[in-house]
């Protein structure tokens, strides 16, 4: 497998918030090894050599990272359709202005809550909210494709109904939920039980259905065979770790993806390609026959595959059975 579909690169762990549930524990100064701008320049090449077609740069925060836009415009001369991740609290019409320039084709700003209260509470920063919508607001009127990304754990689940509508209001392009996989800071955070992930996920197939900007789930695969069984299109499988998605850390780490914190080498090491062809790690990912528990048994398992993720961060095995599915097989 020569290069992952789409890449996430972590090109900071400095953050200028505190977030409860945080992938990467980000703190307010970067790491004293991050990758340098000519290292991230030669993985930004290597990869869309190999075929990569999207690159996310995400942190931390990415817009502490002062080369952020040398970068993206780097990235877009090779052909990459450069995307970037950020709480939204530091962007300026100057800086919208840039990103356009940049060649970033959409920017996603968290948002995990509907009021300020959830918002704030979530992101250990009073004013979080009011920063992200004035964020949003900037770079719809710099037409810049806005995509909200939404955190979902039981804190903050009973306000789902409400998020469609009110990105509508807000003029956004798409809403990506991702369901709580607990790394970083986020174990500490109570998860969604099983029932109100699935009650989540019936609500937003209802969503995805009739509302009027692109939703998309994420870390839920279960999703995916829940369309499925409805008999409508699939055109991604539900876990994408190891596969067609890849993520570099910023100081060159390269994992399966940003909540699957197994090192599998790192760009220092021969660049990108070199791990990512003979990880053993990765190679397990790709096998489908190695999958444990009902996550084996199951007939769905080549669209849905469970979390990876979510099966090693609870049961300690990459391969095991996601412990929030509630399917059974036919075996069971």
């Amino acid at each position: 497998m020569k290069s992952p579909r789409i890449l996430a690169w972590e090109l900071t762990s400095a953050c200028n918030l505190d977030c409860l549930h945080c992938r990467a524990s980000a703190t307010s100064d970067p790491k004293p090894d991050e990758l340098t701008t000519s290292e991230g320049l030669a993985l930004l090449e290597e990869v869309a050599a190999a075929g990569t077609k999207m690159v996310i740069l995400s942190g931390g925060e990415s817009l502490m990272r002062r080369d952020v836009f040398e970068l993206a415009r780097f990235g877009t001369s090779k052909g990459l359709r450069m995307t970037l991740a950020t709480n939204g609290s530091l962007i300026t019409p100057e800086v919208a202005r840039e990103m356009k320039e940049s060649g970033i084709a959409r920017v996603s700003v968290s948002l995990d809550g509907t009021t300020s209260e959830m918002h704030d509470r979530f992101r250990g920063r009073q004013g979080a909210f009011e920063l992200a919508l004035r964020g949003i607001r900037i770079l719809v009127e710099n037409a810049v494709s806005v995509q909200v990304n939404t955190t979902v754990a039981a804190m903050n689940v009973s306000q789902m109904d409400s998020f469609p509508p009110f990105l509508e209001r807000l003029s956004v392009a798409a809403w990506h939920v991702f369901f709580l996989v607990p790394t970083g800071r986020g174990q500490s955070l109570e998860p969604a039980t099983i029932r109100e992930y699935r009650d989540m996920l019936d609500a937003f197939y209802r969503v995805h259905k009739a509302a009027r900007i692109e939703c998309k789930a994420t870390c839920a695969p279960q999703f995916y065979r829940l369309l499925a069984e409805k008999n409508e299109p699939v055109h991604t499988k539900g876990c994408l770790a190891g596969t067609h998605f890849g993520f570099v850390s910023s100081t060159g780490t390269i994992q399966p993806c940003g909540f699957l914190q197994i090192p599998c080498g790192n760009i220092r090491e021969g660049g990108f390609h070199k791990a990512w062809e003979s990880s053993q790690t990765l190679a397990a990912l790709r096998d489908e026959n190695a999958l444990k528990g009902k996550c084996g048994r199951c007939g769905f398992k080549d669209v849905c595959g469970g979390c990876r993720a979510r099966a090693f961060e609870v049961r300690g095995d990459l391969v095991e059975a996601d412990p929030v599915c509630w399917y059974r097989t036919s075996k069971e």
